[in-house]
């Protein structure tokens, strides 16, 4: 009786935990890092060092006019695959500043934001302290309102693809 009453709560479980991953869908850094890490290492890595962006679009070294259709012939559904896309074609287009001024302290933005950040309603709030990120920034290392600006984005953007609507 007693497994039956685990199996049934790791039944539970599991469909609580599949029905988030539905409704919020899958995080894409966990995605990028259990499908495509072996081959081709950290996505932002990856993305300034093999593609390119021409006219707003992701061009692949040797994939230059359908990287999307080479995307879901490795196997990613169609809503990954732009996910996906977009995730690297935001990397191909900035300088990796957070990889080089904080990943000493906070290792990746993806696992940064994972460990230490909320996303609630739009705005990026501090697990710990429970106050907004903007707010944290601006006694942080001297950073400049640009400098703030110019994370704020990135967070943003990466809370967006980790807690993926």
């Amino acid at each position: 009786m007693q497994i039956n009453l685990k199996a049934s709560l790791a039944l539970a479980l599991l469909l609580q935990a599949t029905s988030m991953v539905e409704a919020r869908g899958i995080n894409l850094h966990w995605l990028w890092h259990n499908h495509c890490t072996e081959c081709h290492g950290h996505a932002g890595d990856f993305a300034r060092k093999f593609l390119n962006v021409s006219n707003g679009e992701l061009q692949g070294v040797h994939h230059v006019h359908d990287l999307r259709e080479f995307m879901r012939n490795h196997y990613l559904s169609d809503n990954d695959v732009d996910a996906i896309y977009n995730m690297l074609l935001a990397q191909a287009s900035i300088p990796p500043r957070f990889k080089e001024e904080c990943s000493s302290c906070h290792n990746t933005a993806a696992d940064f934001v994972s460990n230490s950040l909320e996303l609630r309603d739009g705005v990026l709030y501090g697990r710990k302290t429970g106050a907004p990120i903007r707010q944290f920034l601006s006694h942080h290392r001297k950073l400049n309102s640009e400098d703030i600006e110019f994370f704020m984005v990135q967070l943003s953007r990466v809370a967006n693809e980790v807690f993926r609507p």
